[in-house]
């Protein structure tokens, strides 16, 4: 794992909060996105965990070698700039800034490993309350256009669901869930599956039971 941390902080307190999570085998802590640069550009880490603010630069450090998943750290009051930031950036995942502690880190993580995309309920409901209502718009004009396959695939997505997890749960094949998930990606007008889980989840669609 590569963690650049915001702050002084966090840099100095990250290696023995890390120590205390089984899931991480080794974790390179960076301050500045020279450290960024330097670290990414020689070791392939399974995750890269940036902040918000200093992703765009980090990342451009690691174009061939990037890490296999991306957890991007955000504070509550980043929830407008993650609506914008998500239309931009297919990344695997956000984590608030106050969740950086052991009780809540291992879950994460596992999560995350699983496939699935952590967005934090206070991230989520603060979009939903400052959603644009065009976007809304739009999403509801696509909740319309769903298919009976499209539905269940969506609830299934919002229970965090990878694609090899819906296509055993629905015993389709993974093709046929790709194949699903790309129309829920054009119905919606979104171009990731975290951008179609917030926009479900402002619009008040609940997971799959």
């Amino acid at each position: 794992m590569f963690w650049l941390a915001e702050d002084d902080l966090s840099y100095h307190g990250l290696p023995n909060l890390l120590r205390e999570i089984p899931l991480v085998s080794r974790a390179v802590i960076g301050r500045t996105l020279e450290d960024a640069r330097q670290g990414l550009a020689g070791e392939l880490f399974d995750v890269l965990v940036i902040p918000l603010g200093m992703y765009t630069e980090a990342i451009r450090a690691a174009p061939a070698r990037a890490p296999t998943k991306v957890l991007v750290t955000v504070a509550i009051e980043d929830a407008k700039a993650v609506t914008a930031f998500a239309q931009l950036y297919a990344v695997d995942g956000y984590l608030l800034r106050r969740d950086v502690n052991a009780d809540v880190l291992p879950a994460i993580f596992e999560r995350l490993l699983r496939g699935e995309v952590p967005v934090p309920e206070q991230v989520v409901s603060h979009i939903i309350s400052t959603g644009e209502p065009g976007a809304a718009r739009a999403g509801a004009y696509g909740i319309a256009r769903l298919t009976e396959r499209e539905h269940t695939v969506l609830g299934l997505l919002l229970n965090g669901l990878s694609n090899h997890q819906i296509a055993r749960s629905m015993n389709i094949s993974i093709h046929g869930v790709k194949r699903h998930v790309s129309n829920l990606l054009v119905k919606f007008n979104c171009t990731n599956r975290t951008e179609v889980a917030l926009m479900a989840a402002r619009l008040g669609i609940t997971p799959a039971e």
